[in-house]
């Protein structure tokens, strides 16, 4: 894995931008989160360097049959319902990185040799790579209880 101070690095300069506004709180709790998911059998990494710097990363955990994401204001559509899923917690690109096609690359590279039949990520509604996901042929399943985020799910 690559060096997880890097990585929270770059977590941090990518989500304290609007809408997401995280502090280094947050990023400390990326921290974390990212280790005890690294613990998890289908953890997978995805990273991209441009210059010998670590331009961006994804990373997501394969989930058993039936799971689904607790903070969602509704149960999965019957195609995803009682199925193992892929979850992408994170897809993050540094600012001066993005419109390279760098995002699309890691998700590809992340979801390409994965054997669940669907992938589901959160998207903040008011950020750009909501959008982008859309364009990349996700679809909104459900929302997200008292925030303005989406789960979004594509077939893999």
């Amino acid at each position: 894995m690559p060096d997880l101070a890097q990585l929270a690095e770059l977590y941090h300069e990518v989500y304290r931008e609007p809408p997401y506004r995280e502090t280094e709180a947050d990023a400390a709790r990326f921290r974390e989160t990212l280790m005890a998911h690294a613990k998890q059998p289908g953890f997978a990494l995805e990273t991209v360097h441009s210059g010998g710097e670590l331009a961006g990363f994804a990373y997501g955990v394969g989930r058993e049959a039936g799971w689904w994401p607790a903070p969602a204001a509704a149960g999965p559509p019957s195609w995803l319902a009682g199925r193992p899923l892929f979850y992408v917690y994170e897809l993050a690109v540094r600012p001066d990185h993005r419109g390279r096609g760098h995002g699309r690359d890691l998700l590809e590279r992340l979801l390409g040799e994965r054997t669940e039949p669907a992938a589901v990520l959160a998207a903040s509604t008011d950020a750009p790579a909501h959008a982008l996901y859309h364009r990349w042929g996700w679809t909104t399943v459900a929302p997200v209880r008292s925030s303005a985020v989406e789960l979004l799910a594509r077939r893999l």
